[in-house]
C-alpha cells in the first residue's frame, strides 16, 4: 500500500479501499446515516431536498446513489440535460440520443470506401560516387 492525498481534505493518508482518509471516511459514513434516516421518513425526495434537510453535499449524495448504498426514491439531474431521473446517469431521451448517434456513425463507416495505405520500402542510400 502506498500513500495518497485525500480527495476531500487533501491530507496525506495510507491508501485504502474507501480512497479517503480515515477522518473523511467517518464523516462520509455519518453523512450516509443522515441521508438514510431522512429517506426512511420521507420515502421520496429530490437531491436538492435531501441536501436542504440534511446538509450533506450533493456530490456525497450522488456517490451514495451510484455506489448503491441508497436505492430508489431519490431523483437527481441527468448528467446531460438536467431532467430528473432516479437511476443511472442519463435520462431515457439522452441515452436514446447517444445510441442513435453511435448507430448513425456506424452506418457512415459502412458506406465509406476503404482507404488503402501504401507500404513503402526503404533501402540503404548509396553514396554519390557509386551512382
Amino acid at each position: 500500500m502506498g500513500l495518497d492525498n485525500c480527495p476531500e481534505c487533501g491530507k496525506l493518508y495510507v491508501e485504502n479501499a474507501a480512497r479517503l482518509c480515515p477522518e473523511c471516511y467517518r464523516r462520509q459514513e455519518d453523512d450516509a446515516e443522515k441521508v438514510i434516516e431522512y429517506l426512511r421518513d420521507v420515502k421520496k425526495a429530490t437531491l436538492e431536498e435531501i441536501h436542504d434537510a440534511t446538509g450533506v453535499k450533493h456530490k456525497i449524495i450522488l456517490r451514495l446513489l451510484r455506489s448503491g448504498r441508497i436505492v430508489g426514491g431519490v431523483s437527481y439531474p441527468c448528467d446531460s440535460c438536467g431532467s430528473p431521473i432516479e437511476e443511472g446517469r442519463l435520462c431515457d431521451k439522452c441515452s436514446k440520443n447517444i445510441l442513435d448517434q453511435i448507430r448513425t456513425e456506424d452506418r457512415h463507416k459502412e458506406h465509406e470506401p476503404e482507404i488503402k495505405t501504401r507500404s513503402r520500402m526503404y533501402g540503404k542510400e548509396l553514396d554519390n560516387d557509386k551512382r
